[in-house]
């Protein structure tokens, strides 16, 4: 305990302090989106049946104002499977405390309405009009939790929480874990009758906060640089997941350069990194990766108009691919076309490519109004949108700034687009690649992504990807984030 060598008199007061803090902390770190992802995927590769495989559980926690439930602090928890939030299979109030024996108490509630709540959003004033009659207490299923190190706590319940399933009494026993970056479900069901335990799903469910909620730890001080280098594909994964800024910059003499004139005399290249595209998924290639790109009007040697693609690839092995590709600026004709392999460095190894934040403070925007506010002040705003948790389900994440916009005239709706040019992967020559997309007060987010040929126009594909508001609705797809 904190209060080791204070005489005893003080010991009961000092003891208090510390479940005081243990208490402020867990409550700090508890509301999130956790999913069980790589649990469920590694279940696949090892080629367990489905019967003994984790299902893919997303659990989404918001904090919530419950005034009936006086002297405690709440959140609304629902989960659901494969990513369908159509497909909820618990929904709970879950209200922490410190009771008269000085412990960290979670009493559960079930809703009686619980379709009225379904992906209510954060602080929703559905919470506020809650009466003891809008709710059920689970009696005798009190959850109880210790601080075990300092980003560590467990819990227990007593064997008094016994529910009917199926006809019979079960009795439930919880151990679950939780950190600032996971939380493991682990029931127990036990038949009172014959003490066999049920077995419906393999347990524990370990489960990860998922990065893109999480805020940047990235701090800045007026005596630091407004830059910090970042080190290993994670940490620039996750800059770029949290709304940081990102910039690159390449030493293109220490890369191995192929093809094209010139290959011995590249100059060194830098860039930022405004949008981006990360995938996970095999249909996609083998290993993780984010890419980027840049279009760029340069002059060539006798003064002519080109224009310069930069087509970035960063994998998570640390490999850095760009292409590099002089165009007429019809983008009818490749007049050069280079590519670059460099690898990640950090402060500590050598490496040709190197990344940096821009080390700024980010707010994530949890409210319509805040978010349009930040618009109309001038802000710097961008945003991120995790298709998994969209209409696409795809293991695929994406973001950018928020430049051009409009705001409707009664304001409940903001529309931004992004447009850049890339090379057709489906097919011969170079397309318009275009984002339009359209947030609502009612937190719901409408993506158009198309890919249109630069010389006839014509649509490679258009699609329509429907998603949620993070901050607004728990579980939702789409962050939005204030660079202050």
């Amino acid at each position: 305990m904190k209060c080791i060598g204070l005489i005893a008199l003080l010991t009961v007061a000092c003891v208090q302090a510390d479940v005081q803090d243990d208490f402020k902390y867990l409550t700090s770190i508890f509301a999130g989106v956790y999913d069980n992802l790589n649990q469920y995927e590694s279940d696949i590769r090892r080629g367990l049946p489905p019967q003994d495989r984790h299902l893919h559980l997303i659990t989404s926690v918001a904090a919530e104002d419950v005034p009936v439930l006086q002297g405690g602090t709440s959140f609304y928890l629902e989960q659901y499977l494969n990513g369908n939030q159509s497909d909820l299979i618990r929904q709970r109030i879950y209200s922490f405390g410190i009771d008269t024996e000085n412990r960290i108490n979670l009493k559960l509630y079930s809703l009686v309405d619980q379709a009225k709540f379904a992906h209510a959003p954060s602080n929703s004033p559905l919470f506020k009009k809650l009466t003891m009659k809008d709710i059920v207490y689970a009696s005798g299923c009190d959850v109880y939790w210790t601080r075990v190190s300092d980003d560590f706590f467990r819990s227990n319940m007593f064997n008094t929480c016994v529910v009917p399933i199926g006809g019979a009494e079960v009795l439930i026993i919880d151990k679950s874990t939780l950190s600032s970056t996971y939380l493991t479900a682990d029931e127990t069901w036990i038949f009172i009758k014959n003490g066999s335990v049920l077995k419906v799903y393999p347990s524990p469910y370990n489960m990860t906060k998922q990065s893109s909620y999480e805020l940047p730890a990235i701090h800045t001080h007026p005596s630091q640089v407004d830059s910090t280098q970042l080190s290993g594909f994670d940490e620039i994964f996750n800059s770029l997941v949290q709304g940081q800024l990102v910039r690159y910059y390449l030493k293109t003499s220490d890369c191995a350069v192929s093809g094209g004139q010139g290959a011995g005399a590249l100059p060194q290249l830098g860039g930022f990194i405004d949008t981006f595209e990360y995938f996970n998924d095999p249909a996609f290639g083998p290993t993780p990766y984010f890419g980027f790109s840049a279009f760029i009007p340069e002059r060539n040697a006798t003064g002519g108009l080109v224009i310069l693609l930069k087509e970035g690839l960063v994998y998570k092995t640390g490999d850095v691919k760009l292409r590099l590709t002089t165009l007429s600026v019809d983008y009818q004709t490749v007049i050069n076309k280079q590519n670059l392999v460099c690898k990640i460095g950090s402060k500590t190894s050598n490496g040709s490519a190197m990344f940096f934040s821009g080390g700024r403070t980010i707010k994530q925007l949890t409210t319509f109004s805040s978010f349009v506010s930040a618009l109309q002040s001038g802000a710097h705003v961008r945003f991120v949108v995790n298709y998994g948790l969209c209409n696409l389900g795809v293991k695929a994440i994406g973001g950018g700034r928020i430049e051009d916009f409009e705001v409707s005239a009664d304001g409940s709706m903001v529309k931004s687009s992004q447009f850049k040019i890339i090379t057709n992967y489906q097919g011969e020559g170079y397309v318009e690649d275009i984002v339009i997309g359209s947030f609502y007060s009612n937190s719901s987010a409408i993506f158009i992504a198309s890919d249109v040929m630069v010389d006839t126009n014509d649509d490679v594909y258009v699609e329509e990807i429907d998603c949620e508001i993070n901050g607004l609705r728990p579980g939702g797809g789409v962050y939005l984030f204030h660079v202050v």
